[in-house]
């Protein structure tokens, strides 16, 4: 008989449509981040994504859920991220003490330097926290690099303190009683905090006080290349959007904000999916 599975101390969730492509990079470096599982919702996908992630599964460090519901619910909104995050809170609520709901373009991390495990522990009195997203756009790509995405793309928006800046959340799943959106969670025992620990009541994604991000960050490559972000807007106008792009802050090409943070670990997430897909 298997030994009982203990649970994670940090996991990630994330609804995903044909990123085969950018799966084990996301997966990859989320695991040099401190992330032990991985909670995954496969909205109708036609790639190869079951093959990409088989060797995850078969290890344990990945549960791959199908969930081929309608993208867009009433109004337009994206029904499915909705209802694949409340499924994860509720099946997956023993599973890990914090769960981070993100999108396969967002990438959490520590500007420290510590990995995340070390640093949730200062927020055990709280149901979650908010992390405020950095905006990358294509830097400058026409057509997909052959290069990782923390690698290739380094311009982002500047922020200023006066910004609204849109954030995911890190959160407690048995503090959780439903989810509103990708963005907002309703919980049982308080509010969300910042990584300065102050509460936010927000009632929408955007946190209107000034960005935070010195402890926790997300950067958030929204489009990656010229020709990808046709190709997200072509996936929003399949699923039923009358969003013709993907609306996002496009960096000042005039002015851009070169952010190469996450650079320094390409070469150690090259060297794990070198390991794990030497086989293949």
């Amino acid at each position: 008989m298997p030994a009982e599975r203990t649970a994670a101390y940090l996991a990630a969730s994330t609804i995903y449509r044909d990123d085969a492509a950018y799966l084990p990079e996301w997966i990859e470096f989320h695991r040099l981040m401190g992330v032990e599982r991985f909670f995954l919702y496969d909205n109708g996908s036609t790639d190869e994504h079951r093959e990409v992630l088989s060797p995850l599964v078969e290890e344990g460090i990945a549960s791959v859920h199908d969930w081929p519901h309608p993208f867009l619910g009433e109004r337009g909104r994206p029904r499915a991220i909705l209802t694949a995050f409340e499924h994860c809170v509720g099946a997956h609520r023993d599973d890990a003490r914090w769960i981070a709901f993100l999108d396969v373009d967002e990438f959490l991390f520590s500007p420290t330097g510590a990995p995340l495990t070390e640093v949730l522990p200062d927020y055990e009195d709280f149901p979650a926290v908010v992390v405020n997203r950095a905006e990358f756009g294509p830097s400058g790509h026409e057509t997909k690099p052959h290069g990782l995405v923390i690698e290739s793309y380094l311009q982002r928006q500047a922020l200023r303190p006066d910004d609204e800046a849109s954030h995911k959340s890190i959160v407690r799943p048995g503090s959780v009683l439903r989810c509103q959106s990708a963005h907002r969670f309703v919980y049982s025992d308080g509010l969300p905090v910042n990584e300065e620990q102050r509460p936010l009541d927000m009632e929408r994604y955007l946190d209107r006080s000034p960005p935070a991000w010195s402890r926790l960050r997300i950067h958030h490559y929204w489009s990656r290349s010229e020709e990808e972000r046709r190709r997200k807007a072509g996936l929003w106008s399949d699923a039923g959007s009358s969003r013709a792009e993907p609306r996002a802050p496009v960096p000042d090409a005039s002015h851009p904000v070169t952010d190469d943070t996450l650079a320094r670990y390409a070469p150690a997430v090259r060297e794990a999916l070198a390991r794990r897909y030497a086989a293949s």
